[in-house]
């Protein structure tokens, strides 16, 4: 059990998918149970989308997401995360159109597990809060797989690919 873990309120949303859980794990700073699954990338893509949301605002300067990666790349030192590809993820996730062709999928992974468990803990969520989040990512990409055709091209971060304006 975590500092912030409270008795689950009603109606609060769990982490149903080992995706789910494994990210759960890792922002919590807990043991994972199993593998995260062949479909992980886009529940964590979707987590990290909404976590960056919920930290920064559109407007938000590059400076102050620059010092929360640097916070995050201090306090996980041995999974090198690539600090400008995490810049530029945040900022696509926030809706601006960056180059992210270059960024692999285990750098994209990278940053968006490392980067929603350092977001999650930097705005102190409590562990249903976390859920919840989770919770809702999982819920979009099921709604998403259940589509007859999947989404046209895709970014890095799990949304769409945005257009130059």
């Amino acid at each position: 059990m975590t500092a912030t873990h409270r008795a689950g309120a009603a109606g609060v949303r769990r982490p149903g998918t080992p995706a789910g859980r494994y990210l759960r794990s890792t922002a919590t700073n807990e043991r994972a149970d199993g593998p995260p699954g062949p479909d992980a990338a886009d529940v964590f893509a979707r987590a990290f989308a909404a976590v960056a949301r919920l930290r920064f605002r559109v407007d938000t300067p590059l400076p102050a997401i620059s010092a929360s990666v640097a916070a995050a790349a201090r306090r996980h030192p041995a999974p090198s995360l690539p600090v400008r590809e995490a810049e530029m993820l945040i900022r696509q996730a926030l809706g601006e159109y960056v180059p992210t062709a270059g960024i692999t999928g285990a750098q994209g992974t990278a940053v968006h597990l490392l980067i929603f468990a350092a977001l999650v803990d930097e705005m102190a969520l409590t562990d249903d809060e976390i859920d919840e989040l989770i919770a809702g990512a999982e819920a979009a990409d099921a709604a998403d797989m259940a589509k007859p055709a999947r989404r046209g091209p895709e970014s890095v971060s799990g949304e769409p690919a945005a257009a130059p304006s």
